[in-house]
Parts: structure tokens; sequence; C-alpha cells
């Protein structure tokens, strides 16, 4: 059998001990236990224990993140999603599959539309897997909407075009930023 490496698993170790908080049934992995982990007999290592001990523990997607945050707007869903100029057949899908998976632009567009902070913006990003990135011309001309409070989509695309870039949605007409 293929040995794996241990200073991945020590690091993976490290990790889960830090950050595992559920009940410790699960053995602290220690390097003694790492030897004899990937050998013939029956591994001494509960990995699969602590990684669903993880799992238990996901935080919520991001169609039910965006959900959550469109409900504490006390606006109507159908607001939201016109200013981030996305089609009620596309929120249908967002809105009932939990595991739906936004493009970046889309979930910036929804961040603009629910005029989210940097922070809770980043935030909702995360849940889908993306960031803004520094090293990005486009991630920095969202980002400066967002930190400026300038809340409208239709202008961000209109940078993004004039700078050459992908707008986050293609809807044309105009909505006033609220």
């Amino acid at each position: 059998a293929e040995r794996m490496d241990e200073r991945l698993l020590a690091a993976l170790a490290a990790y889960i001990d830090a950050h595992y908080e559920a009940e410790r049934e699960v053995r602290r992995l220690h390097v003694d236990d790492l030897r004899t982990f990937a050998g013939p007999r029956s591994p001494s290592i509960d990995l699969f224990g602590a990684i669903n001990g993880l799992l238990k523990k996901l935080e919520d997607s991001f169609s039910e993140h965006l959900l959550d945050l469109i409900e504490r707007t006390g606006r109507k869903p159908s607001e939201i999603y016109t200013k981030a100029g996305v089609t009620k057949a596309h929120f249908s899908k967002i809105r009932t599959d939990k595991k739906y998976h936004p493009t970046k632009e889309t979930a910036l567009a929804f961040a603009i539309a629910l005029h989210l902070s940097l922070d809770d913006a980043q935030d909702l990003l995360r849940r889908a897997g993306y960031a803004l990135s520094h090293s990005s011309e486009s991630d920095l001309i969202v980002e400066f909407f967002i930190v400026h409070r300038k809340y409208n989509v239709d202008q961000v695309n209109l940078c993004l075009a004039h700078y050459g870039h992908k707008p986050l949605t293609n809807r044309r007409e105009s909505v006033d930023s609220a």
C-alpha cells in the first residue's frame, strides 16, 4: 500500500485539532499513529470520524444564506433579484436548490443588490467558493462600489465594461440605487 506523507497528515491533524470542537471522541492524532496509518493493519486514526464531525458543522450554503439575508432586509425577494439583474426563473432555481453554485458575478450582483458591507459581501462570496482578489481588476472595481456604498448593479456593469470586463449581469434597463 502506498504510504501517505506524514507531514501532510500531521498538518491535517493539527488543523482538525485546532478547529474541531465537537465531542472529543475522536482521538487526537500523534506522529506515532501516523506511522501505522497507511500500513497493512486497519487504520489506528479515525480520520473519517474527524471529517464527518467537521461536515456536521457546515455553515449555511450560498443559497440558504442569501435567502436569510433577503429576509433580514424586510424587502421582497423580487425587489432584490430584480436589482441584482437576475431573472425570476434563475432566482427560483437558487431558492429551491440549497446546493446551488452561482457564478462569481451572480454572487457579487446579489451583494450589491443587498447593500452588503465589504465583510458581509466577502462572507457571501466565500459561501459560494469565491473571494474578492486584489490581483483582479474586475474584483477591485466591484470592491470600490461596495466600499463607497454605491449599490447600483447597472453602474458597476458600466464601469466593468469600460475597463473591458464582463458584466455582473446581462440586464440592460436602469434601476435606481436605493
